[in-house]
């Protein structure tokens, strides 16, 4: 059973709204992360029925207001529910100020954001301690001359490839796979376009089953609440083999399969067995990930079988320390999904 939450805390709550930063010409993809009402009055009201007094604190710049009058002294907590806006290490700004000013805050470290958030940092570091992730090569920020030769000498098809840092399947479209070397350098070269600020990983492709798995709790006792098999409509199409509707199926997650359309449209989710062989493998992979970066409280890591043979191995692809409906459940209500 989960530990019982004190309640009576007075509990500074800091999101990042999205609609003032659209009302300022932010695009959508810009604003994918940022917390819309709907989700900011759930959050509070859930923190509210727990027994808590809650402070809202729309951002970086009100927070600086707050720890400069001094009104921080009056916080038993930070929820941190920040994701951040400008630069790759947006999703640490927060928890640095908090860490500046001795605030006890929710969630994983400054230093441990920063490091999730750019996928390739993530691959080297966990390449060290010898924990499987798929081969990757790094395309330099757009501007800067690539030898797309000499990437093909080092990787694969097929590749993946996607933004070095950015989230919420953002940049994500079918063509991301990339299963012929001559469509590599057109696909890049559009990422590299519309990220310009942002490297572009290149890694290759998995071609087995992929798991969600839920963890909560301190760095040092880490425990799994659950792992779910991912599955995929992706009606969009793509390059992969069609189906029999002569539908071209897409076995990974899209901006447009996060678009929340409804069943059949979306990527859909599915129980697995913690029992099961595999199943526990991949949860043990998922809990060594999750020590050897630092993570604390709670963190979804994400992870693909290298391909559906038998012995395959579990391969990360991403850790995600900040999505907020997911911290929400785990915090409230003690449970994953």
């Amino acid at each position: 059973m989960p530990a019982k939450i004190e309640t009576n805390l007075t509990i500074a709550f800091i999101y990042d709204p999205k609609e003032p930063y659209l009302e300022r010409g932010y695009s959508e993809t810009d604003c994918a992360d940022l917390a819309d009402e709907v989700t900011i009055n759930a959050v509070s009201n859930a923190l509210h029925k727990l027994g808590h007094r809650v402070v809202h604190v729309p951002g970086v710049k009100p927070l600086l207001g707050h720890l400069a009058a001094g009104e921080r002294k009056d916080w038993d907590l930070v929820f941190n529910f920040s994701e951040g806006v400008r630069g790759s290490a947006r999703e640490s700004q927060v928890p640095a100020l908090l860490e500046a000013y001795g605030v006890l805050y929710t969630f994983s470290d400054a230093a441990t954001l920063s490091m999730c958030i750019d996928k390739a940092k993530t691959k080297m570091l966990l390449e060290h301690y010898r924990i499987p992730t798929s081969p990757f090569a790094l395309v330099p920020r757009y501007g800067l001359e690539v030898d797309y030769a000499s990437i093909t000498k080092e990787i694969c098809c097929p590749l993946f490839a996607k933004p070095v840092a950015a989230s919420t399947s953002n940049g994500i479209f079918p063509s991301n796979k990339i299963t012929r070397p001559e469509d590599l350098e057109s696909t890049v070269e559009n990422l590299r376009a519309q990220f310009k600020c942002k490297e572009i990983m290149l890694e290759e492709f998995l071609n087995g089953t992929e798991y969600t798995v839920a963890i909560l709790g301190p760095n040092d006792a880490p425990r799994v609440l659950g792992v779910l098999e991912v599955t995929w409509y992706n009606p969009e199409g793509g390059q992969g083999e069609k189906d029999e509707g002569g539908m071209a199926g897409v076995d990974f997650a899209t901006c447009f399969s996060k678009a929340g359309r409804g069943p059949g449209q979306d990527i859909g989710t599915v129980h697995a067995d913690i029992n099961d062989p595999l199943v526990k493998r991949v949860a043990d992979v998922a809990v060594s990930t999750y020590r050897v970066l630092g993570c604390r409280d709670a963190a979804r890591v994400d992870i693909r079988l290298s391909s559906q043979k038998r012995g395959v191995e579990p391969n990360i692809i991403e850790v995600r320390l900040t999505s907020p409906l997911e911290r929400l459940l785990l915090f409230c209500s003690g449970f994953w999904y």
